[in-house]
């Protein structure tokens, strides 16, 4: 792996503590791949056999029902791990995995990576930490989705996509964006036109707040579901 790959690895919270030869050591149990956009890299129900860790690109996290109907759990941008419990346990993945766009992700074989758990609390703390910081950031997405209609639900990811701009590009098509905000294609355009009375107009993939005071009343952004967790920390 080069070094600036190897980088990007270290810049997971859960592998900064470990020293460069030991970091070394375990990317060699791996594989560095590049997969076209939407690449299917694992059904829900397969063993886990490698960590995955997204360095460029991003990845749709998914599942469906016995219709064959796909929900979007979660969507990944560089740098983060994904699927952390089913590799460290061995359990079966809950989800299925695919790239949204071309994507370079870093396989690390499960049964290396729990040894180096196992062995060294340079690495084992920080994985627990990992494992806090993947099970809030979930309870967030859960809190979203049941105390929010879904117009406040998406005024509050443009809001929270546009930071201190007054405008946010839509990131996806607009079945990934309305499956990840729990709603369908007919009921996100039902509450982009929702917010068109509070502040918010589309035009395109371009979203453009016109009115930030207004959006914010009727949306109601909260620290504790739409601001991430700073790295956590156990000792």
């Amino acid at each position: 792996m080069k070094p600036d790959d190897l980088s990007l690895v270290r810049s997971l919270p859960m592998f900064r503590k470990l020293a460069d030869g030991q970091l070394s050591a375990l990317a060699a149990c791996g594989s560095l791949q590049r997969y076209p956009r939407s690449t299917l890299l694992f059904n829900e129900g397969e063993q886990a056999d490698f960590l995955m860790v997204l360095l460029e690109g991003a990845v749709e996290l998914f599942a469906r029902d016995q219709d064959e109907k796909e929900a979007v759990v979660d969507i990944l941008f560089p740098v983060d791990s994904f699927i952390l419990a089913a590799a460290l346990t061995g359990a079966p993945y809950l989800m299925s995995a695919r790239t949204l766009m071309p994507s370079r992700i870093f396989l690390l074989e499960t049964g290396a990576f729990r040894r180096a758990v196992a062995a060294d609390p340079d690495l084992s703390i920080p994985v627990m930490e990992e494992l806090a910081q993947h099970f809030r950031r979930l309870v967030r997405q859960i809190k979203d989705l049941k105390l929010r209609t879904g117009a406040q639900r998406l005024g509050c990811y443009v809001l929270s996509l546009a930071g201190e701009t007054d405008e946010a590009i839509l990131p996806f098509d607009k079945r990934t964006f309305a499956s990840r905000l729990g709603m369908t294609a007919e009921n996100l355009s039902r509450a982009f036109a929702t917010l068109r009375d509070h502040g918010l107009s589309v035009e395109g993939s371009r979203m453009v707040i016109r009115d930030r005071v207004r959006l914010t009343a009727f949306s109601r952004p909260a620290a504790l579901i739409d601001q991430a967790d700073k790295p956590l920390s156990i000792i």
